[in-house]
């Protein structure tokens, strides 16, 4: 790169007549000097330690130019000038493209000189005056806090536009996903790799919109509510639940994405607290669906019955829940005649591994079609306090109690189907 050197401030001492003469023999050492810096950045700072051969090749080029640069400036009590800044600029952009850490670039500067001043120790002292130490000095140090400004406002502007790009192909991803674009492993896994990314192998899909000013346990419509109050309300919860998730994700693993789709803010994330989750619906006045274990697989039909759940829940739905299950949407999906809609799913999805349990599946029959638990009893020939223990042991598994309304829907609409 060539730069024109910026001449001595007026009034400034004259360089030392014999300064050119000293770069001269300076630069003659150019290689073992290098090689120098080179040793001390890989040895002091782990980032460099492990680059491949261009990578090394680019630092020592940089290092290079620096060197003959600080010498030029000191031999004629020169300044960087604009055209170096940009370099250095240019610099934190390119280390901020590929991931180098900030505080790793600039400490290889510092290295580099300490390691340049014990070389001219070590070999020079005979040929640099102590003023001329002193103005060595003083142009190195004077170079080293304007390169790091500049390598710090390049590495930082960059790495914005680089999170917000990653971000929007991030969101990209999460659509396709949904949609059902991204179906091909090989072809997803090929994606990942450019993103740098990996998927969980299973996670949690969340469906949310803020509720009805007119009913505030159920949603808005699509039309009273923006795309800004859906953005929000996903990415209130997408933060709260990725704080949770993060710690205990692999490197590269994506523990949170959302987006804004159909109206409603959706959101991925690797594990979802249940009871958080419930907390912050209920506390910022939304409505939501969650659906766990979901895979690249089978997450198109999962944010399909969870936005039409979402939307076509009876108000029976949400006067006892903010945000409604598999179970739940699995149930009005059918009774809605949803084209997802799958009568087998459903019993699996309300009863859990109590669905192939004979015994509890006669005593939820018994007690919907019967007047409290002796009637029950009565039917099935067995103790009132047995139909309890039964119904309670089913409550503690599903989560439901049979008791409620909605639940109560729930439990009938699974046993029917289960029995189509």
């Amino acid at each position: 790169m060539t730069n024109k050197t910026v001449p001595p401030a007026q009034g400034a001492s004259p360089p030392a007549a014999d300064r050119r003469g000293a770069v001269a023999r300076i630069l003659a050492d150019e290689t073992g000097m290098v090689d120098a810096f080179m040793a001390a950045i890989a040895r002091e700072i782990p980032a460099y330690a492990n680059l491949d051969a261009r990578q090394l090749e680019e630092v020592r080029s940089i290092i290079v130019w620096t060197l003959r640069r600080v010498l030029e400036l000191w031999s004629v009590d020169g300044a960087l000038g604009p055209e170096d800044i940009r370099m250095f600029r240019g610099v934190g952009a390119v280390r901020a493209r590929d991931a180098r850490p900030l505080a790793a670039v600039l400490r290889a500067y510092r290295v580099a000189a300490l390691a340049f001043f014990d070389r001219i120790g070590e070999r020079f002292a005979d040929a640099v005056s102590v003023r001329d130490l002193s103005a060595l000095a003083r142009v190195w140090l004077t170079v080293l806090d304007q390169s790091s400004e500049a390598i710090f406002d390049g590495y930082e502007s960059t790495g914005r536009v680089l999170s917000e790009d990653r971000e929007r192909s991030l969101r990209g991803l999460l659509t396709d996903l949904l949609l059902g674009r991204q179906s091909h492993a090989g072809t997803l896994r090929a994606r990942l790799r450019e993103l740098d990314a990996e998927l969980p192998s299973s996670f949690d899909l969340m469906v949310v919109s803020p509720a009805s000013p007119a009913s505030p346990v159920a949603p808005a419509s699509p039309a009273a509510t923006g795309p800004d109050q859906a953005e929000r309300a996903a990415a209130l919860v997408t933060a709260a639940l990725d704080a949770r998730a993060a710690g205990e994700a692999a490197e590269l693993e994506l523990t949170s994405l959302h987006t804004v789709m159909d109206g409603v803010g959706v959101a991925l994330v690797k594990a979802v607290d249940v009871t958080l989750l419930d907390r912050l619906v209920t506390g910022h006045d939304l409505t939501g669906a969650l659906l766990t274990g979901v895979t690249a697989a089978t997450a198109p039909r999962d944010h399909r019955i969870a936005v039409h759940g979402l939307r076509h829940a009876s108000p029976l739905v949400w006067t006892e829940r903010r945000v409604l299950d598999r179970g739940d949407l699995e149930v009005v999906a059918l009774v809605t005649g949803h084209p997802d809609a799958d009568p087998g799913r459903v019993a699996e999805a309300v009863l859990g591994p109590l669905a192939r349990d004979a015994d509890t599946r006669r005593t939820l029959d018994a007690a919907i079609y019967s007047d409290g638990a002796p009637a029950a009893a009565a039917r099935l020939h067995v103790h009132p306090q047995t139909v309890r223990y039964r119904l309670r042991r089913l409550a503690a598994a599903t989560g439901r109690d049979p008791r409620t309304p909605w639940n109560r829907f729930a439990f009938q609409t699974a046993l029917l189907a289960s029995n189509s």
